[in-house]
């Protein structure tokens, strides 16, 4: 019999000012127990969990539907191994991100397995990984702002870089 499991994931950034799941992006392989969430919650100085009950056994569908959603392996970010695409996923989902000072960000979070650990992906057009990972931030009254991607296991981390260089290395190759 398959059972739910607590399934958490961590972004940290002082930047974030809220985390919202999208309604009706959450995915999960066939035959997997549901339970609740994506649930956002702030804990406090720059870190949001978000919480999943669900099953786990990872299927080539799910995983499809993620690197479709995030545009490919230019978009896609996993913190325990860094790049790629996942060829398998236990579930998946959408959130809006808000950061200060610039336009929401849909980010897709999905998560897979690695070895004996549960691993995260996370993805989007705003995701550029071409052997560093890094999120693009726009507003209309400021530059283009980078946060760098990093994380482990269950966590991502984005901080804040210089837009000049980097901006220009992304903004080329988003073309």
């Amino acid at each position: 019999m398959t059972s739910s499991h607590t399934n958490d994931v961590t972004l940290k950034s002082d930047l974030i000012e809220n985390i919202e799941y999208i309604d009706g992006t959450f995915l999960i392989s066939d035959g997997q127990p549901y339970e609740s969430g994506p649930t956002p919650k702030n804990l406090g100085n720059g870190v949001w969990q978000v919480t999943v009950n669900c099953g786990r056994h990872k299927t080539s569908d799910v995983a499809d539907a993620f690197n479709d959603a995030c545009g490919g392996q230019y978009h896609e970010y996993a913190g325990y191994h860094g790049g790629g695409t996942p060829d398998e996923l236990n579930f998946m989902y959408a959130l809006k991100v808000t950061f200060a000072n610039a336009a929401p960000v849909t980010l897709y979070l999905g998560q897979g397995s690695s070895s004996s650990r549960n691993n995260w992906w996370i993805g989007g057009a705003n995701v550029i990984n071409d052997g560093k990972a890094d999120l693009i931030l726009i507003s209309n009254d400021q530059p283009v702002q980078l946060l760098r991607l990093s994380g482990g296991v269950s966590n991502f981390d984005f901080e804040s870089i210089a837009a000049g260089a980097g901006a220009a290395r992304v903004m080329a190759g988003a073309g």
